[in-house]
């Protein structure tokens, strides 16, 4: 039995096609935002009491593990995750899609373990030619085995998002979390150190990797063996998506893997908790942008003459969360790492004022690169990750052994910086068409006056602090129009209609 997405009809009293696409995304970002704010609250109060309990050596030779693990991580998947989202988001509305659907679970299930084997061997290798101790190749090892289970979890959760089903992987990632801390918790309280939080982190995969698995059967998709995906004409069209990831992966963990090399666990911990931080507020942009994929591809195929609003209106939303974010973190980062951390990484607080401002530039690259993405320019994306990327590795290698976790952090910031200029220019025919008032100076503008309001309040209470700096920021959207009467009415209209829910239909 098979599930299919009942829409209203246009025209004749139906939504129209700008209203059919906000409601989708809308619903998808709050199973998205949902989940992930759950699991990222979860994530960052446990995050907090291991790097208390576990302190900065400990915790940054975990971070070490972790970032060797996630260079190669690309070749476990090749791309094969995103292309498999937007090929069953298209094959929904092919009259033979629920063969070839399930034709492509079964090809790219096969293909990803054969990755998966093939990334594991060479992280090993690798670990072992840059002469790292022992232990900490065993760790790595063991943290490797959650790669094989993303194999099998990553392809059902392409599927379901390309039905999309947000909600399934939303659900599963919650109880990742939950699982991964509460075995994380008692390994550590049995001494594991360090390896207990990679076998916590082992048995949420495994968890994951259940529900996805069992939500994919139910909704009528099982793998089968077939002659539609055969494997090199599959790599191939993965491949722009998997050069992404690639690049992607060694932009953002190359530098701590040099840190590690070059400096030491303690210089490691301090930069990589900062850096986590960051990546902790990343999970606004995520949510919307994948629900904004697969809706949005299908909606390139229907009407595309309407897709320039809802870029413009995302993009502005999006700015509007991340360009406060920067501002309160880079003028209270002190008193906030005191009272998270502990005095102990107080010396953290320079990097993170630094990193802190790849915030907004990367709510708006992973954005921009969606857009490239649903108008078929993949490979554009690749050629501009890959320039970021180069930039990033050889100023790495020259800042980081020279500066330390400072070059690491100014280069993070500069190899964002390389990325959004990219896009700008690939999307500067779409982009011209924005009303760049509304979308960035208003914020812009709001965020600086909430700052200098946010540095006179500096000696006050943290809570007073942000509380002030919320409500005057809010007030100023308000005022300068950069929040306003559409937004009443978007949301008066999400509120008026049912949200579409899936019928099933027996014998499709």
């Amino acid at each position: 039995m098979a599930i299919h997405y009942v829409w209203p009809p246009e025209p004749g009293g139906g939504w129209t096609t700008m209203n059919r696409v906000s409601r989708t995304i809308f619903r998808n970002s709050f199973f998205g935002v949902a989940a992930h704010l759950v699991v990222k609250v979860l994530a960052f109060v446990a995050g907090i009491l291991f790097v208390r309990f576990l302190g900065p050596e400990s915790i940054g030779e975990y971070a070490a593990v972790f970032a060797f693990g996630q260079i190669f991580i690309f070749i476990a998947d090749l791309g094969l995750s995103p292309y498999t989202v937007r090929e069953v988001a298209r094959l929904r509305e092919h009259p033979e899609g629920e063969q070839r659907i399930a034709e492509l679970y079964g090809s790219v299930l096969r293909l990803r373990m054969l990755l998966s084997l093939l990334a594991v061997t060479l992280v090993l290798l690798f670990a072992w030619a840059t002469q790292r101790p022992t232990l900490m190749i065993a760790a790595i090892a063991l943290n490797m085995l959650g790669l094989i289970m993303f194999g099998i979890q990553g392809t059902s959760e392409a599927v379901l998002l390309g039905f999309e089903r947000h909600d399934v992987p939303a659900k599963a990632k919650v109880f990742n979390q939950v699982i991964r801390i509460l075995a994380s918790t008692l390994l550590l309280w049995l001494g594991l150190n360090y390896f207990g939080l990679i076998g916590g982190s082992l048995f949420g995969t495994l968890m994951m990797l259940v529900i996805c698995w069992r939500a994919v059967r139910v909704i009528g998709v099982q793998p089968v063996r077939g002659t539609s995906w055969p494997w090199i004409p599959l790599l191939r069209a993965s491949i722009p998506f998997g050069v992404i990831a690639f690049a992607l992966g060694l932009s953002y963990n190359f530098d701590t893997v040099l840190l590690n090399i070059f400096r030491s666990n303690t210089e490691t911990a301090y930069y990589a908790a900062a850096y986590g931080m960051v990546f902790q507020m990343i999970f606004l942009s995520n949510a919307v942008n994948t629900a904004l994929y697969p809706s949005l591809t299908r909606e390139a195929i229907r009407s595309s003459d309407r897709l320039p609003d809802a870029y413009e209106r995302c993009l502005r939303y999006l700015l509007i969360i991340a360009l406060p974010i920067s501002f309160g973190i880079a003028i209270l980062g002190e008193p906030i790492v005191t009272f998270l951390y502990g005095p102990s990484y107080v010396p953290m607080v320079p990097v993170l004022e630094i990193i802190i401002w790849v915030l907004p530039l990367m709510f708006a690259s992973e954005f921009f690169g969606y857009i490239v993405v649903i108008d078929d320019r993949e490979r554009n994306v690749a050629r501009a990750v890959l320039i970021s990327t180069f930039v990033n590795i050889a100023m790495n290698l020259i800042l980081v052994p020279w500066l330390g976790l400072y070059g690491a952090a100014l280069m993070t910031v500069a190899t964002e910086i390389v990325l959004v200029s990219q896009y700008l220019w690939m999307l500067r025919d779409v982009l011209r068409r924005f009303n760049w008032g509304l979308v960035l100076l208003r914020p812009l503008l709001a965020a600086i006056i909430m700052a200098l309001a946010v540095h006179m309040l500096a000696h006050e209470p943290l809570f007073l602090a942000i509380s002030a700096g919320a409500l005057i920021y809010c007030g100023l959207l308000l005022v300068s129009g950069a929040i306003g009467s559409d937004e009443l009415d978007f949301v008066r209209g999400l509120l008026r209609h049912t949200v579409p829910q899936p019928e099933a239909r027996a014998g499709d």
